[in-house]
């Protein structure tokens, strides 16, 4: 809808504007919503609930301070800013809210905060298109601000918990101690996704920047399939750890790879032979220039599964601590190539940094983690 609406520039700056919302409150997410159902699930998640309301809270603000800083300094006005910091601290509790009922379980609790995010939006998108008001990026961040007031509303009225911090020293320490380990994961995760837009946007104008921001949020479907894999297989490895029944979730976690790329190899197939009708006709004419990008993140979006059911996993079972050192040291090898390759070889380069990036992460972690399971047997 946004890709079709939208000028391209204005796409450009949208993307951007997301993307430090989403790499922010993953930030945040992952230190501390992670640290939640991993708590929960070892039996010590209400104790260290009101701590990690706070510590989110003050996280937020601190991604808050950087964006007000940063965005303008990557070419967004004013108001898209205003917008994007409002909705960072509006997610807050909606993200709580969404790791609680993945730590008891309560699916279709999950099902309805989510849904009213992206039922909000989409309806959003469809009556501003339809009316000829959806034709800059304030506007789209607007309509996206109001679907997440819906959804956190729905979060707080199925947990009121999630606005009730508390201040007991203990509980802090125990959440930070493991939050540094999650908060790093997610962040590893999310800047693959779409931070390494942040750094594009550095030597890239937004409207250079839209093509590729447009391929790596068509090819988001794909991830879409291994995150829902992992809300699963995250707070199932904290439960069987606890148990001592490793064998257990190294079968499923076979299972859950065989299933993501029994959908996802022969649709990447299709999409290669393809693209050149298929992504016109989904993202617009005026998004020709995806294709090319389209078509290079495909081994990427095969590769995704296995980095990031690696880590969510070793982090589900208390032993990030190897995954850690890898995710920093790749994040950072990424950021340097592309700004140097993309500033000689031009934005080509980007699809084929994350491939390596990811291929690098996923060979790595599955291995390692094969031998925790194959030692907790």
């Amino acid at each position: 809808m946004l890709l079709r609406a939208l000028p391209v520039e204005e796409y450009g700056s949208y993307g951007v504007a997301w993307a430090f919302l989403n790499v922010a409150a993953m930030c945040t997410r992952g230190l501390w919503a992670l640290t939640l159902v991993q708590r929960w699930a070892s039996g010590s998640g209400e104790r260290v609930l009101g701590a990690i309301v706070g510590l989110s809270m003050g996280t937020t603000l601190i991604g808050i301070a950087v964006g007000l800083i940063l965005m303008p300094a990557l070419g967004l006005s004013a108001t898209e800013t205003g917008l994007t910091c409002l909705a960072l601290l509006i997610l807050v509790p909606r993200d709580l809210a969404i790791a609680l009922g993945q730590a008891e379980g309560r699916l279709r609790r999950v099902f309805v905060i989510e849904a009213c995010y992206f039922f909000g939006s989409l309806v959003g998108f469809i009556v501003f298109a339809q009316n000829g008001w959806l034709v800059d990026a304030e506007t789209a961040l607007m309509v996206n601000t109001g679907a997440i007031v819906i959804s956190s509303l729905a979060g707080i009225i199925r947990y009121p918990i999630v606005l009730k911090p508390t201040f007991i020293r203990a509980d802090y320490k125990e959440a930070t101690h493991f939050g540094k380990w999650t908060g790093i994961l997610a962040i590893g995760d999310i800047y693959f996704q779409q931070g390494d837009l942040l750094v594009l946007g550095s030597i890239q104008s937004p409207a250079a920047l839209a093509p590729y921001i447009a391929a790596k949020t068509f090819l988001r479907l794909f991830a879409l399939v291994s995150q829902a894999m992992n809300f699963l297989l995250y707070p199932m490895a904290a439960r069987l750890a606890a148990e001592g029944d490793l064998p257990k979730l190294a079968s499923k976690l076979k299972i859950a790879l065989a299933g993501v790329w029994a959908v996802g190899i022969p649709a990447a197939i299709a999409l290669w032979f393809y693209a050149d009708p298929v992504i016109p006709t989904l993202l617009g004419h005026k998004y020709a220039d995806a294709i090319p990008f389209v078509v290079a993140l495909l081994p990427a979006a095969l590769l995704e599964p296995m980095f990031s059911t690696g880590a969510n996993i070793l982090v589900g079972l208390g032993k990030p601590r190897f995954a850690i050192p890898w995710i920093v040291a790749v994040i950072i090898l990424n950021a340097t190539a592309n700004l140097v390759l993309v500033s000689t070889i031009h934005l080509e380069a980007a699809p084929w940094i994350l491939t390596a990036s990811y291929a690098i992460l996923g060979v790595v972690l599955q291995s390692h983690l094969r031998k925790v399971l194959k030692r907790g047997a």
